[in-house]
């Protein structure tokens, strides 16, 4: 269903937090994009939903109308900022859904506000990235966001330029994985004049969540977490490569060890397109039944 979305202002740290909220009569939804995302990462999802939640989704510290909100970044003040979130729009408690970094930010959220968490929905996230140690953090982080950290760099001469750019993304090869939804994300995502655009992502806040992704606690983080879970996951990966962002092996243990831990592949998708392309009515209904089975309100 079609939602109509209103954008807010909330006070944080700072300066003013962008949220996005779609109203609803139905259980909170709290959902987080990931690492140079925007909160339109989601309505592709949200407009697939089965019932009526309210859902606010913000734009990171660091990104879309949240990109001018000064350091400190990383996971703490993130997860102070969702609690302002929450605190701003009178949430006692949310379902969270996040996606990529959104996944783990939703868990450190979970880890310190266990009493605001009613249940969490993981999106090709929240399993810790196996560490390569013959090579650097700076290189790791570079080899697996690829393009998208590299945009961050570059000047485009207009918005067909930056449609192109991520037209030849691997990732939106696929049939159908560039539409409307993916086209608006990237639209939100650049700002300035032609012929000098950018994406208005903000590096050093990226540079900070991605090496807090490399911390050796972010191993444990999952089985610290006492709420129901939903990891849901691509079978490619942020390349449209053949292997997995999440891997097998350790979602395969953590879910043996953890019995309030579900899994569920969202088949034929990668990295993006589990929430902007062909994933989307799939992770939507896997979200309505895990709200209807799993979580109280």
């Amino acid at each position: 269903m079609d939602r109509t979305k209103q954008l807010h202002r909330v006070p944080v740290t700072g300066g003013d937090y962008t949220v996005a909220e779609w109203a609803g009569q139905d259980s909170p939804l709290l959902a987080i994009h990931g690492i140079t995302a925007s909160h339109m990462a989601w309505p592709a999802v949200l407009n697939h939903l089965g019932r009526d939640y309210r859902v606010l989704a913000p734009d990171l510290r660091g990104r879309g109308a949240s990109s001018e909100l000064p350091a400190p970044y990383g996971f703490a003040t993130h997860v102070e900022d969702l609690r302002a979130t929450l605190d701003h729009f009178g949430v006692a408690r949310a379902v969270l859904c996040g996606h990529s970094l959104g996944a783990y930010i939703s868990l450190a959220f979970a880890e310190r506000y266990p009493e605001r968490v009613s249940g969490l929905v993981l999106v090709d996230g929240g399993i810790a990235l196996p560490r390569r140690t013959e090579i650097s953090p700076e290189q790791m982080i570079k080899a697996v966001l690829g393009p998208a950290l590299a945009r961050l760099e570059m000047r485009f001469a207009d918005n067909a330029a930056y449609h192109d750019f991520w037209r030849a993304h691997p990732a939106f090869q696929d049939a159908g994985a560039w539409n409307p939804e993916a086209q608006a994300y990237v639209d939100y995502d650049l700002v300035g004049e032609p012929p000098a655009m950018r994406s208005r992502v903000n590096a050093e806040a990226v540079g900070v969540d991605a090496h807090e992704l490399l911390a050796p606690d972010l191993v444990t983080l999952i089985d610290r977490i006492s709420a129901p879970m939903l990891l849901l996951t691509a079978p490619r990966g942020l390349l449209n490569q053949p292997q997995p962002l999440m891997p097998l092996a350790a979602v395969a243990d953590k879910c043996a060890r953890l019995a309030h831990l579900t899994h569920l592949e969202i088949a034929d998708t990668n990295h993006y397109t589990i929430v902007t392309g062909s994933g989307r009515a799939q992770v939507a209904a896997a979200i309505d039944t895990f709200i209807a089975t799993r979580c109280a309100p």
